[in-house]
């Protein structure tokens, strides 16, 4: 099973990440759980290993895990439970993370040229320093994602109502200013294989 990082964050929240080899056909004898229905192959098996994820992440924290649904926002959540959690998937990686207290999110991603097309869509001046900077233009957008997963999933403008700022090699501030008070989450960033991943702490 390539489960390739598990870890606690802190007493109330842990992550785990998941680098996808199984076939679907292995995938499906890994979870309990009714499958949807006509998923692509690739898509089905992110399905799976996000709810696989989770479920280990409740185990790890004590939590009767009974499902996965989501929000009409369209963020999952645990059935029967307030506790928060987050999920992210870039095939052939997924990633997870679980919350007891408050909101979470977790992003991974490549660092692909495509990033630079779109960056004037979610740079903000801000941030203009890491213009064409592909290593920090992934953090950054892994950052703002991690944000808009805490948010809820609602409206929120990647490039006018987040920002995200670099504390350190490994943790970025990053701030909603869709309401009042504005919001700084601190947000821990690192590079796993050739992927940048993301998780609020």
């Amino acid at each position: 099973m390539p489960l390739l990082l598990s870890k606690p964050i802190n007493a109330h929240s842990a992550y785990a990440v998941w680098n996808i080899q199984e076939t679907n056909e292995v995938l499906l004898g890994l979870t309990k759980e009714t499958v949807p229905e006509g998923l692509h192959p690739t898509r089905l098996a992110e399905w799976i290993v996000g709810r696989v994820l989770v479920d280990r992440l409740c185990e790890q924290m004590g939590i009767c895990y009974e499902g996965v649904t989501s929000l009409p926002t369209g963020k999952p959540c645990l059935k029967n439970s307030q506790v928060e959690i987050s999920i992210s998937h870039s095939f052939p990686m997924a990633a997870a993370q679980i919350n007891l207290k408050t909101p979470c999110g977790i992003d991974l991603e490549r660092a692909r040229g495509k990033l630079l097309k779109i960056q004037d869509k979610f740079l903000n001046d801000s941030e203009s320093a890491y213009k064409n900077d592909l290593n920090k233009l992934c953090a950054i957008w892994c950052g703002k994602e991690v944000l808009y997963k805490i948010h809820g999933r609602t409206q929120l403008s990647m490039k006018d109502e987040t920002s995200i700022r670099f504390e350190s090699d490994e943790v970025m501030l990053g701030t909603i200013h869709k309401d009042q008070p504005h919001i700084t989450h601190k947000i821990h960033y690192e590079a796993v294989k050739d992927y940048f991943l993301a998780y609020s702490l």
